[in-house]
């Protein structure tokens, strides 16, 4: 018996995506967001990409010709029914933050801890440079580098960064969900899935 086909669907309708980005962010992160229209494609899950006013008209194109535009724009994240709600991409948690003018949700990586996590480990205490509220268990946080790019996305395993004080130096902080080493290990082939949750 063959695996029933998923019929791949995009919509251009929906505010799922701002309400999220407030709930983590914050309302001034929403700025970051100004000039773009989520895109939402929805086959076995939901992926959702930000379209400049150019490349809208395109997609319109497309989808009224009965084309599914799928991968069009900046990729946002994936929206979920089980929490985490939403997996921020790091493209999108990076123009956030610029927009903020610092990082929130993030736990800073010396250089040895990035490259730990370059092959999907999670992050450890002893890798911790800085910690930016909020952070709640369970959540989504991004973890920095020393160049203060986003080089992965984890789950938090504390609630405050006063929690750290407790903590042994091998105990984990952050369990990678997503990191940019799946690029480099074959991720665009389907034998290592995107996030780990």
């Amino acid at each position: 018996m063959r695996p029933r086909e998923r019929v791949l669907r995009c919509e251009l309708s929906g505010e799922e995506l701002h309400r999220h980005v407030e709930r983590l962010y914050g309302k001034e992160a929403l700025e970051a967001l100004a000039g773009y229209i989520p895109l939402y494609c929805s086959g076995g899950f939901t992926e959702v990409y930000l379209l400049s006013q150019q490349l809208l008209d395109a997609v319109r194109s497309l989808m009224s010709s009965g084309r599914v535009p799928y991968y069009s724009g900046l990729y946002a994240g994936r929206l979920r029914t089980r929490r985490p709600l939403f997996i921020p991409s790091h493209l999108l948690i990076e123009k956030l933050y610029d927009r903020l003018g610092k990082p929130v949700r993030a736990f800073a990586a010396s250089e040895q801890g990035i490259k730990v996590l370059m092959y999907g480990k999670d992050l450890l205490k002893e890798s911790l440079v800085s910690c930016y509220e909020p952070i709640e268990v369970g959540e989504v946080v991004s973890v920095l580098g020393p160049d203060r790019r986003v080089y992965a996305i984890g789950l938090s395993e504390i609630s405050r960064c006063s929690e750290l004080d407790r903590l042994s130096r091998v105990q984990v902080v952050a369990r990678t969900i997503f990191d940019l080493g799946w690029y480099l290990r074959g991720g665009t082939i389907p034998r290592e899935p995107k996030y780990r949750v």
